[in-house]
């Protein structure tokens, strides 16, 4: 391909409307986890499932992100199609994700139709939920997996349709989306669906919506959102043909290799991008491992936890719910989940606001990092020491660093909960970390990979066609230390998955071994655990620099290294 047919890297400032429909995908997927947490555990365990085996079944979460989602991360940053990187595997994952959800719903209607329906009676009743557990357990695994197809390729499409100084914005507004569609979930979860839509299952009806909801938002973002050609960007060429030559090294040539070959070169792909990761970045996939030990319980078992206080508060125990009849016996169980929705949609409301506060709170923090670097003379001498030092305590990290505090308090006090009421204010007060955990991670990530892709993209771009030299231009010896450092959005996010998933199979083998040995207070102890786990989040995070800081700490190094030279030109 000739110079002139490659077009020069350009990422223009995007609108509120362009980020909100760009980031609704995010939202939308919320709505399908929504689903997945509020009816998904009560509805395995209403199977026969025992608790520990429950716990079995969710690693299918952990494994597809641990699994799948650096697979897909790289496939898509190697995509070449002309529409762009990440439309095929978000269309895709959509689509999947929407079967999925009519199939784990109706898993006890396709184990009837298999094998036989019930006659009413509580012996065939208990067969047939039996039998729907294989299809059951299938079908999360299948949700799981397909979740993340669409989560890591739409996370990827949100770095690459925005430029560095909106990332920020662009993850609050995904926050943002995530808040309002928990909400929206877990409102619907607490609602009796099947008085006003005639459906036998509220889960059945939540899955429809989900569904429905995720191919609407995926419809509207694909239609409105372009992508950079990847078979003419510049950028996206350069760091493609740097990725070829590292894998020529390795002797793989990846337009001739066999299945095994294939998934030997996503291996080492995955490992050298790993050794390769920004230092900002390896900090805080570290510190999410330790955070996630903890979010996995409060995530997958806080209607269980709600609902068995609220089962306790009614007199019922587990034994005396086996003798009830089989109508009474549900209908208590179904009140019990909605009393755990409560949970969910207090926990989403504080959630929302926090994504809707703390972003304003850190655009205030920039504004006054700007004006302190300007002469204010008319600004009396204290308030700019306030504007300055507020400024610089606000930064996402310390708001990050403050949140596992709070988390590890409120997983604490789980020694002193004993009713559902005060099980609700605890798990409101974890929409804070949580609120958190949905922006701060991402947008450190996502800015970290902006100002590194600019770097590049300068370098690659003044190849082809002289370049203005400004104050912002990019020093040359920052150019060659970023040269070596992976900045592709898709196996970064797919490799930060790793460190969110994997510490999920620690959280739920722990948690089934837990409830295997411990029968009293077994949930309470899980929360206690995973709350003691966030002292290495707490720890690592606190190591974490603002973007301020890393630029500056570029530019000392470029002085050293001059320096240096200056030092050793008279010796040579």
């Amino acid at each position: 391909m000739e110079v002139g047919q490659y077009v020069p890297v350009s990422t223009p400032k995007r609108s509120k409307l362009y980020i909100a429909v760009l980031t609704s995908i995010i939202g939308a997927l919320q709505l399908s986890w929504a689903t997945e947490f509020s009816e998904g555990t009560p509805f395995l365990l209403s199977l026969g499932i025992s608790k520990a085996m429950l716990a079995l079944i969710w690693i299918a979460g952990p494994l597809s992100g641990t699994i799948g989602q650096p697979i897909v991360g790289i496939y898509s940053d190697n995509c070449r199609n002309p529409l762009g990187r990440r439309k095929p595997f978000i269309v895709g994952g959509c689509l999947a994700t929407c079967f999925s959800l009519w199939f784990l719903s109706h898993t006890v209607e396709i184990a009837g139709f298999l094998f036989g329906g019930s006659n009413g009676s509580e012996g065939s009743e208990k067969r047939l939920r039996q039998a729907a557990i294989p299809f059951a357990a299938c079908g999360v695994y299948m949700l799981d997996f397909s979740i993340s197809v669409i989560q890591a390729s739409s996370r990827a499409f949100i770095v690459d349709s925005v430029n560095t100084d909106q990332q920020q914005i662009a993850n609050a507004w995904a926050a943002r989306m995530i808040g309002l569609f928990n909400i929206f979930g877990f409102w619907l979860s607490s609602t009796d669906l099947t008085r006003y839509f005639g459906a036998n299952s509220q889960f059945k009806t939540l899955a429809t919506i989900a569904a429905a909801t995720l191919f609407a938002a995926t419809l509207a973002s694909c239609l409105s959102v372009s992508e950079r050609d990847p078979n003419i960007d510049v950028g996206i060429i350069a760091e493609r043909n740097r990725r070829m030559e590292r894998l020529s090294r390795l002797g793989l040539h990846p337009d001739s290799l066999g299945f095994f070959g294939v998934l030997r070169s996503l291996y080492l792909q995955t490992i050298q991008s790993i050794n390769r990761l920004p230092k900002q970045v390896r900090l805080v996939c570290v510190a999410e491992f330790f955070a996630w030990i903890g979010y996995f319980p409060m995530l997958f078992y806080t209607t269980t936890y709600v609902g068995e206080l609220f089962l306790s508060e009614k007199g019922y125990t587990s034994d005396d719910l086996a003798k009830l009849p089989i109508n009474e016996r549900q209908a208590l169980l179904d009140d019990s989940v909605r009393r755990g929705s409560v949970a969910l949609l207090a926990h989403g409301i504080i959630t929302l606001l926090v994504d809707l506060l703390l972003p304003l709170l850190v655009d205030w923090r920039l504004k006054n990092m700007r004006k302190s670097q300007i002469h204010e003379s008319h600004a009396p001498a204290w308030i700019k020491y306030l504007r300055v030092n507020l400024a610089h305590r606000c930064s996402i990290a310390n708001i990050w660093i403050i949140s596992h505090v709070v988390f590890m308090s409120c997983t604490l006090s789980t020694l002193f909960i004993s009713t559902s009421g005060q099980a609700i204010v605890m798990f409101g007060l974890m929409g804070i970390p949580w609120g958190c955990a949905l922006w701060v991670p991402f947008a450190m990530i996502s800015e970290e990979l902006g100002r590194i892709r600019d770097i590049k993209d300068f370098d690659a771009t003044s190849d082809l066609q002289p370049m203005e030299v400004t104050e912002l231009t990019p020093h040359r010896l920052i150019i060659k230390k970023y040269q070596a450092v992976e900045h592709e959005p898709g196996v970064i996010l797919g490799i930060h998955n790793v460190f969110v998933a994997a510490p999920q199979v620690i959280s739920s083998l722990g948690s089934s071994l837990v409830f295997k040995f411990f029968k009293s207070d077994s949930l309470g102890m899980v929360f206690r655990f995973g709350g003691l786990a966030t002292l290495g989040a707490l720890y690592y995070s606190t190591q974490i620099e603002t973007t301020e800081k890393l630029e500056a700490q570029d530019w000392e190094e470029v002085k050293a290294e001059e320096n240096s030279d200056l030092n050793l030109g008279p010796h040579m």
